[in-house]
């Protein structure tokens, strides 16, 4: 079994024991411990671990002024948001920290919004976006809101220095005409060939996100009714870990109905993928999930042997709600198939796409009103 951190196997007793660590005490700059024993398991020492330092993170901190970003990471905020969130989101924050550490040495009472400053010069000049650097400030602003609640600082230098603009992605998407001719390049006899051309095929046709998209099982589809349920989505990290949620928001549950070629494409996929085996998830070959990785070597291939311009695989899902604004789906039809959370993301992201929509409402008001 991989080793839990702050958790320790005795073996006199054959059980487990945890030690919390609470600080460092301002008089004698002890660390302060407390340390439970006679677990009889890694994961019900590491649960007592993570609940005693939520309920004791207030008490623990003897001295603010000694207290460094390290520390209080570790120590308080890391166990208390652990906690509170999703495995999911909190990998994604874990992946942060590398830079979040650029205070690591730091007093917190010492951080103003210069040194905050300073850090968004460093990350951008790493070369990392804007939008990565959004999100890491906002990451660090709870850090620091978290640290105002337990009355370690008085204000958030992180608030202070204001957060950087998002840019914008231009929407990029496939015409009809470019998609029939990069799909046309799929040769279906080969069993890795026909996944990918099923895959992306079903990804332009559908508009479903990439990890909705691999959490599909044969089960979901409803051939006799031509249609599919979007109930879950898949975090996937590698082969050997990856789970199946439920979708993000209540919005994301939808209903979508299929046109019979995408039916009969995956009719005949499903023919093809029964010689490998018995296989739950729509879009494999091996038991497992398509990758995004696969996905993308497929695109860049195909579409350079189609002559088009290569786009992400997010953006058949724009090309699909490009295809259906030009086949004259209105903005809440596009929103429902979408999944999106509200019709201003709809609007937001798409709006663009239909540049004579003012025109047409002027045709359509022509005549309407006769003054003779």
């Amino acid at each position: 079994m991989p080793k839990i951190p702050h958790v320790y196997f005795d073996k006199a007793s054959s059980s487990y024991y945890a030690v919390a660590s609470l600080g460092f005490d301002e008089i004698t700059g002890k660390r302060m411990q407390k340390k439970k024993r006679g677990f009889k398991t890694q994961t019900e020492a590491k649960k007592w671990y993570d609940e005693f330092i939520a309920k004791h993170s207030k008490k623990a901190i003897i001295h603010g002024a000694s207290l460094t970003v390290e520390m209080f990471l570790e120590h308080y905020f890391i166990p208390d948001y652990k906690n509170k969130v999703s495995n999911r989101t909190f990998i994604t924050f874990s992946s942060k920290l590398k830079r979040l550490r650029y205070f690591s040495e730091m007093k917190m009472i010492d951080i103003q919004p210069i040194h905050v400053k300073r850090w968004h010069t460093a990350i951008l000049e790493e070369g990392l976006s804007n939008n990565y650097l959004k999100d890491l400030h906002q990451s660090m602003k709870e850090i620091f809101d978290m640290a105002m609640t337990l009355g370690i600082v008085t204000e958030n230098p992180v608030r202070k220095a204001g957060n950087v603009s998002r840019t914008k992605h231009k929407v990029d998407f496939w015409t009809k005409e470019e998609f029939e001719l990069f799909i046309k390049t799929f040769e279906k006899e080969d069993v890795l060939e026909h996944l990918k051309f099923i895959t992306c095929l079903f990804l332009f046709m559908t508009g479903l996100r990439i990890s909705e998209l691999q959490a599909l099982v044969w089960d979901d589809i409803d051939f006799e009714n031509k249609h599919f349920m979007v109930s879950k989505s898949m975090f996937y990290q590698n082969k050997n870990n990856w789970q199946i949620n439920p979708t993000k928001t209540f919005s994301s549950n939808r209903l979508i109905y299929l046109d019979n070629m995408t039916v009969e494409a995956l009719k005949k996929w499903k023919e093809h993928q029964k010689k490998l085996g018995h296989i739950d998830f729509i879009f494999s070959y091996n038991c497992m999930p398509i990758t995004k990785t696969m996905l993308t070597k497929a695109i860049d291939k195909h579409s350079k042997l189609a002559g088009v311009k290569k786009v992400r695989i997010h953006d058949l899902r724009h090309s699909h709600a490009s295809l259906l604004l030009s086949l004259g789906m209105n903005d809440l039809e596009l929103k429902n198939r979408l999944g999106h959370a509200s019709i201003q993301t709809t609007l937001g992201v798409y709006s663009h796409l239909r540049p004579t929509a003012m025109k047409e409402v002027a045709d359509k008001l022509e005549g309407q009103i006769r003054l003779h």
